[in-house]
C-alpha cells in the first residue's frame, strides 16, 4: 500500500534568527540533480525516447519569529544526443515540456508560519494526500498552489485543512505544458478545500480520513486503516482496507465508489503482497485518481483503476532487500496487476520489474520496466492493442 504522508515539507533544521537579515544569512540551499532516460515501445510498432538532466535548486530562510520562507526552480535540460528525433516521431516528451523541449519554472515559492502545534505554508508547495500528491514518477514532483494548515497538539492525532488552487508537474500535463501551473478541476473550478485527520494513537493500527469539495466537478471522500500484526521481530503481517466515493457535480462523470483490501507479508527480507480493488459506478461515470499518482491499492507503476468504469483489479507482489547478500540499498520488487472493466470491454494486464538503489542519503536511483497489455473490444466486434513496454532509469544526488 502507497505510504500517504501529511506534508512533503522540507526537513530542515530551524534556525532561529535575531533579524530578518539574519534568517535570510543563515537561509540554507538544498536540491537534487537528477539524470533520467526513458523509452517506450509500442506493441503495435514504433519506439520513442528521451534523456534529461536537471533537478531542483532550493533555497529556505531561517526561522524568525515562527516565520520563513523557501523557494525552488525545477529544471530539465534535454539531452538531444541520447533523445529521439522529434521529426521522425521517435522522442518521448514525458522529461520535457508538452512540446519537448527543455523546461525551467518556480515550483516552490511559499511562506511558512510555525506556532507550537500549528503550521500554515501557504504558496506553491509539495502536498501528499490521497487525492492530491507529488507523485515523483519522472524528473519533478508534481507541486501545488495552495494554503496548508496542520495540527498536531493531540497525542497521536494529525488534522490537517486548507484550500488547493492549482497545480504543475507531470500529472498535470493536458492541453498546457507540465511546468506550467493551472486551475485543479479545469478552468471553471476554483479550486479544492480539503480536511482530513490522520490517527496512530492505537500501536500497530494507522487510520486516516479525508473530504475533498472540487468546485464544479466532485465530492470525494476516502479512508483507509492498516494494521500490523507481528509475529516476530523479522515476521509480519499488515492488512489494509480502503473506501473512496466521489458525488459528481455538473455531469462531470467523476462519480462511484472504490472498494479495496490488502495484505502484506514479511519475512526478514522478503515481503509478499497481494490486493484487491472493485469499483461502482452508473454507465458513463468513473472514479478518478485525483491530483496525482491516487491511492488505490493495486496501483501498478503505469496503471490504475482511474478512468475504469465497474473496474475489478487485483495486485500480486514480491519485493527482497538484498542486504543480507551484501548488496545493502538494493531492492528488487515485481508486480503483477490485472484490470477488467465488462462495460468498457476493456482488459489490461501489466508486469512490472523495479530496481531501487540507495547507495547513501546523496545518492539514490531506480530502474522499472513495464510491460502493459492493452487490447479492448468495441461495440461492433471490432478491437485493437495499445500496449506497451517501458523502460524507466533515474539516477539523484541530493544535497
Amino acid at each position: 500500500m502507497k505510504t500517504m504522508i501529511l506534508l512533503s515539507l522540507a526537513a530542515v533544521t530551524a534556525l532561529n534568527a535575531g533579524s530578518i537579515d539574519e534568517a535570510f544569512v543563515a537561509g540554507k540551499a538544498s536540491g537534487q540533480i537528477r539524470a533520467a532516460y526513458t523509452s517506450i515501445e509500442n506493441d503495435a510498432g514504433g519506439k520513442s525516447y528521451g534523456t534529461a538532466l536537471g533537478g531542483i535548486l532550493k533555497y529556505e530562510t531561517a526561522e524568525w519569529n515562527g516565520l520563513k520562507a523557501g523557494v525552488g526552480a525545477y529544471v530539465s535540460q534535454k539531452l538531444h544526443a541520447a533523445s529521439g528525433n522529434a521529426d521522425k516521431n521517435e522522442l518521448n516528451t514525458e522529461l520535457f515540456d508538452i512540446n519537448g523541449k527543455s523546461y525551467a519554472y518556480v515550483g516552490e515559492a511559499y511562506l511558512d508560519y510555525t506556532m507550537d502545534d500549528l503550521s500554515l505554508r501557504v504558496g506553491r508547495q509539495q502536498i501528499d494526500t490521497p487525492f492530491a500528491d507529488t507523485d515523483d514518477i519522472r524528473m519533478h514532483p508534481n507541486t501545488f498552489e495552495a494554503a496548508i494548515a496542520t495540527y498536531s497538539a493531540i497525542e497521536g492525532t494529525t488534522l490537517v485543512g486548507g484550500y488547493v488552487t492549482s497545480w504543475a508537474g507531470y500529472d498535470s500535463e493536458g492541453t498546457v505544458s507540465k511546468d506550467k501551473f493551472k486551475k485543479l478541476g479545469g478552468n471553471e473550478s476554483n479550486g479544492v478545500a480539503v480536511v482530513g485527520i490522520v490517527n496512530e494513537s492505537v500501536e500497530n493500527l494507522a487510520l486516516q480520513g479525508w473530504y475533498y469539495s472540487i468546485d464544479e466537478v466532485s465530492d470525494a471522500l476516502y479512508t483507509d486503516a492498516t494494521y500490523t500484526i507481528p509475529f516476530s521481530e523479522t515476521i509480519a503481517l499488515a492488512l489494509s482496507g480502503q473506501y473512496a466515493n466521489f458525488s459528481e457535480e455538473k455531469a462531470s462523470g467523476m462519480d462511484g465508489s472504490v472498494y479495496g483490501i490488502g495484505a502484506a507479508f514479511n519475512v526478514s527480507a522478503l515481503t509478499l503482497g497481494a490486493a484487491y480493488n472493485k469499483g461502482s459506478n452508473d454507465e458513463g461515470k468513473s472514479v478518478s485518481n485525483g491530483f496525482g499518482g491516487g491511492p488505490y491499492l493495486t496501483s501498478m507503476e503505469e496503471w490504475t483503476i482511474d478512468g475504469m468504469n465497474d473496474v475489478k483489479a487485483y495486485q500480486l507482489s514480491a519485493g527482497v532487500d538484498l542486504a543480507n547478500a551484501g548488496l545493502d540499498g538494493l531492492t528488487l520488487t515485481a508486480l503483477y496487476g490485472n484490470f477488467k472493466s465488462d462495460t468498457d470491454g476493456t482488459k489490461v494486464t501489466e508486469f512490472d520489474l523495479i530496481a531501487s538503489l540507495e547507495l547513501s542519503e546523496a545518492i539514490t536511483g531506480d530502474i522499472s520496466y513495464a510491460m502493459i497489455d492493452d487490447k479492448y473490444d468495441n461495440a461492433d466486434g471490432s478491437g485493437g492493442d495499445v500496449g506497451y513496454d517501458r523502460f524507466l532509469v533515474r539516477l539523484n544526488y541530493n544535497f
